[in-house]
């Protein structure tokens, strides 16, 4: 037995071309033959649903003759060795009281030497192209709905994704530059008590001199406290700034520790992803939990 064919694949060829398994080698070429000129995209509409579907089984005939050639030179009795599993009879009759090669009342067993009205087989898939067609427009309808809700639910997790990416490296950069600002600040105050020390220093000790303005010993200590004051007050409101900002550093934080880890928060944007609103999500599941049970 042939270890890369499959014989369930190999029937459902036969039946593609509307023959039954078994059938012999010319029949399946003369169908194949009509297959190709039935199903051809120029006997359709341009852009029509019929020409689609026409496309479509026009590749399922090419797909399910190559099959059938790899089974007859694996297979040269045309049957395999434990024979056909769903074969209408013993005659190897299609359904409907056709023959093993054409459309009901049309042919005759595989072997009798009788030919098959290909005209009558011809119609007969016309007539089941136009039964299938309202079918296959519903599935095809369907399908674009299922692939545009499928692109768009990708693109939503895409956003989702990178936005927790870009949220992380927005906070670490925040925080960054928080520590950094935190450095460069002390330095800075450290510079302005120093000069203001200096400037102290030497008002004291040269009482203004060199303006032409001579003060007294009490009113360079009071300058000096004056100055010290407006230092302090400025640093004063610089802290009142820095403390807000980190407030709003900690609650960003905590959000997004919050948007990572919380079961709510996830299942929010699970449900956004697949387009739906949490509420009816959450009945979704409700639903499907007590199906279960």
């Amino acid at each position: 037995m042939p270890a890369d064919l499959d014989f369930d694949e190999v029937e459902a060829a036969f039946r593609v071309l509307s023959l039954e398994p078994g059938a012999p080698a010319e029949d399946v070429k003369a169908a194949y033959k009509f297959g190709l000129q039935a199903y051809h995209p120029d006997k359709y509409p341009e852009g029509s649903s019929s020409q689609k579907m026409a496309a479509e089984k026009l590749i399922a005939v090419k797909d399910a003759n190559e099959l059938i050639l790899k089974f007859f030179l694996l297979c040269p009795t045309g049957a395999p060795p434990n024979g056909w599993k769903t074969k209408s009879n013993s005659n190897g009759a299609l359904p409907g009281g056709g023959g093993a090669t054409g459309p009901a009342g049309q042919g005759s067993s595989a072997g009798d030497g009788e030919s098959v009205d290909w005209t009558a087989w011809e119609k007969q898939q016309e007539g089941s192209f136009q039964s299938e067609l309202g079918e296959w427009e519903k599935r095809e309808a369907a399908r674009q709905t299922n692939v545009k809700e499928g692109f768009g639910r990708e693109q939503r997790r895409k956003l989702v994704t990178y936005g927790k990416i870009a949220l992380v490296i927005i906070v670490l950069c925040l925080w960054s530059g928080k520590f950094s600002n935190n450095v460069y600040e002390n330095a800075n105050r450290r510079m302005q008590a120093e000069a203001w020390k200096e400037k102290a220093m030497y008002r004291a000790q040269t009482l203004n001199a060199a303006t032409g303005y001579r003060i007294t010993q009490q009113q360079a200590l009071d300058q000096a406290k004056d100055e010290a004051n407006d230092m302090k007050s400025q640093w004063m409101e610089e802290d009142g700034q820095r403390t807000i900002g980190l407030v709003f550093l900690f609650a960003l934080s905590a959000g997004v520790v919050w948007l990572f880890r919380a079961k709510k928060a996830k299942a929010f944007l699970d449900a956004w992803v697949d387009g739906q609103a949490p509420e009816s999500r959450k009945s979704t599941a409700g639903s499907s939990a007590e199906a279960a049970k």
